[in-house]
């Protein structure tokens, strides 16, 4: 099945960010979890590592494709989202974990994902770029059914990425801006 391609939204504004801000600017994050699923509107499913491709995505995944530059939307690839506003989140809506239900790939503990946008940084091996930073949508309230999610994650949804070079990224996997970049 073809997948439309819409144009890409207007990026959230830096200032109105409200994502994880580490209590010192030497952080130093990991890879919490990692969720894909093959098919849009199909429940996620946890898995502890997953094959990233340059330009293509995570394998398994939605959102894995032969190009994503080809149409202009790198920023579809990965998305992460940060494990402590999940914790926010989730006992603003007073519900147990939603990691899983937050249809994003990769949860992040210790990254404060502001700063990964706009430069290049290490999931493990794989090298990523920072896109944009974005916003919860209608399709994960409506998969949700969360009364309470869109307010919840609103300026801190998570971080799209361009996957940059192959390689695999495991659970436990460090996170770091690229050396010399």
């Amino acid at each position: 099945m073809t997948q439309a391609i819409r144009p890409m939204p207007e990026e959230m504004p830096r200032e109105l960010w409200r994502g994880y801000q580490p209590a010192s600017p030497a952080w130093q994050g990991r890879v919490k979890d990692i969720f894909i699923t093959p098919q849009s509107g199909h429940a996620m499913v946890s898995v502890s590592s997953v094959r990233a491709f340059a330009d293509r995505g995570l394998e398994g995944d939605r959102f894995f494709r032969d190009s994503w530059d080809a149409v202009e939307r790198s920023d579809k690839a990965v998305s992460l989202i940060e494990d402590e506003v999940l914790e926010l989140a989730a006992r603003e809506i007073e519900v147990g974990a939603i990691g899983i239900l937050t249809r994003r790939n990769i949860v992040t503990r210790g990254v404060p994902l502001i700063e990964l946008l706009g430069r290049e940084f290490a999931v493990g091996a794989v090298r990523m770029r920072g896109i944009r930073l974005f916003e919860p949508c209608g399709h994960l309230v409506a998969v949700t059914k969360l009364p309470g999610i869109f307010k919840a994650l609103e300026h801190r949804s998570g971080l799209k990425a361009a996957v940059v070079s192959d390689g695999e990224i495991r659970i436990g996997d460090g996170i770091a801006l690229a050396r010399g970049l």
